[in-house]
């Protein structure tokens, strides 16, 4: 008969028996200490259902919510510096509504005789339009502004706006930045750029990048979102024969890394979409608008101001 063999040395003992007694002292050690828990009589205030989920809840993971690609934000810096109050009003379309159910166009499309109604209540109150350079200008403090200074933009660079608003501009002799994404110029509903020369030499209209495909900028590489930039810049000045000192950001999507590109790109301020009428040294590279459209009355127009 074969002996059983005996192991003088629990290190000599297979690995398998080893495990399996640990696991059942581990089992042993759970089963009492449960018991001890649920029925001492100091925890009988203790509910079955918080102390069995105390014992087999897992440890908490620290788990990374990934970055978003896309983001935007109202920079807000550490010092205003100078500031001034000039309302900076933002159209798109000047034209009315081909499509009265389409909602979109209608908050972005402000119809003509609204327009004109908006500039004679301007005209008849004192307001003077300055330029963007002039703004820049006046919070270095260079110049001096008049008692009523206000800024007309217009962004995309619609075909309407040569159709529509200069007619009226030229009428109350305003002046206004048109924000230009040069890649999509004679196309379409876009302004043709013998349009563009034609009103320029006017001396009213001024014209500024709006990056060259009116791509969000915050969605790009910093290289693409560069490129949108110093493109545009190079092409108004090659095209038009001078300094563009200014941008918009399409759509509004501005962030921190945006706006350090623009000044990279050399522009000396941006305009950006959020509402205000306050402009300052610190916010020079996301100035903000007020947005013009015909759902306003001008009642509320004239409140914004």
């Amino acid at each position: 008969m074969k002996k059983k063999r005996k192991y003088k040395d629990f290190r000599l003992l297979p690995a398998s028996l080893i495990s399996g007694a640990l696991i059942g002292l581990a089992v042993i050690i759970l089963s009492v200490t449960v018991h001890s828990i649920y029925f001492s009589p100091s925890s009988t205030s203790i509910s079955k259902a918080e102390i069995i989920p105390q014992l087999l809840k897992p440890k908490p993971q620290k788990i990374l919510t990934p970055t978003p690609k896309v983001s935007s934000s109202i920079y807000v810096p550490q010092t205003m510096g100078n500031q001034l109050k000039v309302p900076i009003l933002m159209y798109h379309y000047i034209s009315n509504n081909p499509n009265p159910e389409d909602r979109q166009r209608d908050s972005l499309a402000t119809p003509p005789d609204k327009f004109e109604e908006q500039l004679q209540y301007l005209s008849q109150n004192g307001y003077v339009t300055i330029t963007l350079d002039t703004l820049y200008a006046a919070l270095k403090k260079q110049v001096t502004l008049p008692s009523k200074p206000i800024i007309l933009t217009f962004d995309d660079g619609y075909i309407d706006f040569f159709i529509n608003a200069y007619p009226i501009l030229q009428k109350y002799h305003f002046q206004a930045t048109v924000f230009i994404p040069t890649g999509l110029m004679d196309q379409g509903y876009y302004l043709h750029w013998d349009q563009i020369k034609q009103m320029q030499e006017s001396g009213l209209i001024h014209f500024a990048a709006h990056s060259v495909h009116h791509y969000q900028l915050t969605a790009l590489s910093r290289q693409e979102a560069l490129y949108e930039m110093t493109e545009s810049k190079k092409i108004l000045q090659e095209k038009l024969g001078v300094p563009i000192n200014f941008m918009a950001y399409p759509y509004g999507s501005v962030n921190q890394e945006v706006i350090n590109l623009a000044g990279e790109a050399g522009y000396l301020g941006s305009a950006g979409t959020w509402r205000g009428n306050i402009q300052s040294e610190g916010i020079i590279y996301n100035m903000p608008r007020l947005r013009i459209n015909g759902l306003i009355d001008m009642k509320t127009f004239t409140e914004l101001l």
